[in-house]
């Protein structure tokens, strides 16, 4: 079982490589399973053991990068408290960074609006733990929605200007949005 896991994991980034090198010299619409395979050296059958389609590739890999960001994030949190959004966001920052060329294939695919949904799940999940609540209702649904929406128009504009927003201040903007979401949902918790 092991060795299995070791070898799709492998082929995953194999494949995930490629992938990300082809994007750079043609148009992502004109990238074939059999092209990629091939350039992979492994086998159609092997990829369709991993993957249905070229899209997957970068899904699972934005997903594992989410799956990544929020370990770190949990294993954080149970040591801090009081969050002032400091470690999340530095973490969120540096994981775009070191996944630039996933991000620019996303965009090249048309798949980029999937990374709002995974902004809306680790902000839904980030909000539910300050808050400390189970569920998010609708307000409270709304202000991820914000946050997540914001964040993810950031992350777009910084990547199409090349990153030319020093960290700091890309780190600043986002701890005050947070800290605005956070004094807004206290107010309507308040409220109720």
């Amino acid at each position: 079982m092991i060795k299995q896991d070791k070898r799709s994991k492998r082929t995953r980034a194999w494949l995930l490589d490629t992938l990300l090198e082809l994007i750079e010299t043609k148009e992502y619409s004109e990238i074939s399973v059999t092209e990629l395979t091939e350039r992979s050296d492994i086998a159609r059958q092997t990829f369709y053991r991993n993957y249905n389609t070229i899209d997957d590739i970068l899904l699972f890999k934005m997903d594992e990068i989410r799956d990544e960001y929020m370990a770190d994030v949990q294993k954080y949190l149970e040591i801090k408290h009081d969050p002032n959004w400091d470690f999340e966001v530095r973490q969120m920052i540096n994981l775009w960074q070191q996944n630039e060329a996933l991000f620019r294939a996303l965009q090249k695919a048309g798949l980029i609006f999937q990374a709002l949904d995974k902004f809306t799940e680790i902000f839904s999940l980030l909000h539910m733990r300050v808050q400390n609540l189970q569920e998010l209702d609708e307000k409270h649904k709304y202000l991820v929605y914000y946050l997540s929406g914001g964040v993810y128009m950031v992350f777009n504009k910084w990547f199409l200007n090349g990153m030319d927003l020093p960290i700091d201040l890309l780190t600043d903007l986002f701890k005050k949005a947070a800290e605005n979401v956070n004094r807004i949902a206290r107010e309507y918790m308040e409220s109720r």
